[in-house]
Parts: structure tokens; C-alpha cells; sequence
């Protein structure tokens, strides 16, 4: 109900905005199939978590999805997966998450663009190295300190 209010709010304004009302198990599959037809999904953070799981498929995974929970006065830039506590210590947790979550931070709090770049450049150019070097296996193949040196390395490349 919240929401169609701000919608009627801003549609009075001159706005053009389309809402739908879906279960959500239809948006999660609607999401799966034929994500192109959503723009923004608004949901309860039950529905939300389970909703940004699913969709973590399109990035390669959990263990790749960046969330950031964004503010006024403040943000929260976490991984999809959150902290991952059955694997803290063993140096196998993918960081990659944390690192794309850290630069969701700098793009859309400090608004520093040219440096999220950076990061994301960065990672892309460890995915590619690395996925190349073990035919894919990423999560299995490459320790959490060597996957984050390797996107140090590439971001030096940068400074």
C-alpha cells in the first residue's frame, strides 16, 4: 500500500511509472526465465532475500553477488550470501562478493565512479584469468588470499 501511494505521488507529478502486483513465486520465476522484464522489484526483505539469491544466478553465483542496502544518511554494502560463518578462517570464501559489494559503496555513497570502475575492471579481469587457467572452477581451485592478491594485482595496474 506504501508504495502505490508514492507511485500516485509521483504519476501526479507527470511521472510514467508501471506497477505490477505479483506472488512471489511467479516474480521468482518470471525473474529466472525473463529477467529483462523487470526494473525494480520492491518487496518485504523476506521475499527480497530469497528474490536476490535467485537472481545471484545471473552473476555466477552467490559467491559473486554484491548487494548494498542504500540510505539517506547511510549504507550497508554486504555479499548476498552475508558473512558466510560455517567457512570463516579456512580461506576458502570467495571474496570476490565483498570486493564488488565494497565497490557498490563507492559508486553509489561517495560517488566515486572512476574508482568503482577500477574495482569492478579488476574483478572481471580475475574472473577471466583465473577461469581461464582452471577451466571454470573458480570457487574450488583458488584460495580467498589468492583471489584477492590476483585483484589487487590488477587494480595496481590501474595506479
Amino acid at each position: 500500500d506504501t508504495v502505490l501511494e508514492v507511485i500516485e505521488s509521483y504519476t501526479a507529478k507527470g511521472f510514467d511509472i508501471e506497477v505490477e502486483e505479483v506472488l512471489v513465486d511467479l516474480a521468482a520465476l518470471r525473474m529466472l526465465s525473463f529477467p529483462e522484464a523487470y526494473d525494480v522489484i520492491v518487496t518485504t526483505n523476506l521475499f527480497g532475500d530469497i528474490l536476490s539469491d535467485a537472481a545471484a544466478h545471473w552473476c555466477g553465483g552467490m559467491g559473486l553477488a554484491p548487494s548494498l542496502n542504500l540510505g539517506d544518511d547511510i549504507a550497508l554494502a554486504e555479499p548476498v550470501h552475508g558473512s558466510a560463518p560455517d567457512i570463516a578462517g579456512k580461506g576458502i570464501a570467495n571474496p570476490i562478493a565483498a570486493i564488488l559489494s565494497a565497490a557498490l559503496l563507492v559508486r553509489y555513497s561517495w560517488n566515486m565512479t572512476a574508482i568503482a570502475n577500477q574495482i569492478e575492471k579488476s574483478v572481471e579481469q580475475t574472473l577471466a584469468q583465473m577461469n581461464a587457467e582452471k577451466n571454470n572452477y573458480l570457487a574450488v581451485q583458488f584460495s580467498t588470499k589468492e583471489i584477492t592478491q590476483e585483484v589487487l594485482h590488477h587494480l595496481n595496474g590501474y595506479s
